[in-house]
């Protein structure tokens, strides 16, 4: 096992899972129900920003931002066209709604623009070697993406007057009203946030993998398990959970456990043994049950309460 291929492999997949967990968190933290539909909103901003660079020839990092803004809009407009209704109705509605818009977008999508797979266009640079590890050109450009717009994101978070409001209307909504707070233009801003930061996570996914239809279906369960093992409502638990399903999805496929067995007996018990990488979503569920068991909270408690 290459130890340190492994951790660049885990750090990217965190990178990927945890922008994209950053705007479920968020309508957890201030919506109270689970939005299904958040990651088939990030397939559509790959898809945007596939139409906007392929075959309407806009430069690869203009797309993306575009798809962003975009789909910043479109969450805006979701949750002012189906979501407000079920603003003070309990969680089972607003879930099944989000289950049904979440459908609804994934065959829309796969109806415009086909089943078949896709790609951007995009310069293709050999990789390099870092520290014994085989690195992409777009790898690392996803690195340093996700990083600005974390940073970004948390200044925005802690020292705007819009993320002291989050944080407000997160804690007690009924209490930020009366203290002046425009709760609906906050829920507004969580709604333009999220969903731009997951159309920006689904374009950096199929950027460094591939772009299909079904990308949202492979990516709601390890968004979910990063959320539920980060702590829900936690943004800062949510990024600290991408990291630990980052590194178990890919370390639990790496590591030889016949040999860490017999390295632990001493003796040669088993050959090799290696957990097949179609395991992953067990891997994820494992590592879900593993943390709940010892922290039920999640590893961070809501930091927006």
């Amino acid at each position: 096992m290459n130890f340190v291929q492994v951790l660049v492999n885990s750090l990217i997949t965190a990178s990927e899972l945890g922008i994209i967990a950053i705007g479920l968190t968020l309508s957890l933290s201030l919506l109270r129900f689970a939005n299904f539909a958040h990651v088939e909103t990030a397939v559509a901003g790959a898809y945007i920003a596939w139409l906007l660079n392929f075959p309407l020839k806009l430069n690869f990092a203009l797309a993306v931002l575009a798809a962003v803004l975009v789909m910043g809009v479109a969450g805006v407009v979701i949750d002012r066209l189906v979501f407000r209704i079920f603003r003070n109705s309990d969680d089972m509605a607003p879930m099944i709604a989000s289950l049904g818009l979440s459908i609804a977008i994934r065959y829309t999508v796969q109806a415009t623009f086909g089943p078949g797979f896709l790609r951007y266009d995009f310069g293709i640079a050999p990789g390099m070697r870092l520290l014994g590890a085989f690195v992409t050109r777009q790898q690392l450009w996803i690195l340093a993406i996700v990083s600005i717009s974390l940073l970004c994101f948390h200044l925005l978070l802690q020292y705007s007057m819009i993320g002291k409001a989050m944080r407000a209307t997160a804690t007690n909504r009924e209490l930020a009203q009366a203290s002046g707070v425009d709760t609906e233009r906050v829920i507004a801003w969580v709604w333009f946030l999220g969903t731009g930061f997951a159309a920006l996570g689904g374009a950096l996914v199929a950027w460094d993998t591939q772009l299909v239809p079904d990308l949202g279906f492979n990516l709601v369960i390890p968004i979910f398990c990063v959320v539920l093992i980060g702590g829900v409502g936690s943004v800062y638990g949510a990024l600290l959970g991408a990291l630990v399903v980052g590194f178990a999805l890919n370390f639990g496929v790496a590591i030889d456990f016949g040999q860490l067995v017999n390295w632990i007996s001493g003796s040669d018990l088993l050959g090799h043994l290696r957990i097949p990488a179609d395991y992953k979503p067990a891997i994820v569920y494992g590592a879900v049950v593993l943390v709940l068991l010892l922290r039920p909270s999640g590893l961070i408690r809501r930091e927006l309460d």
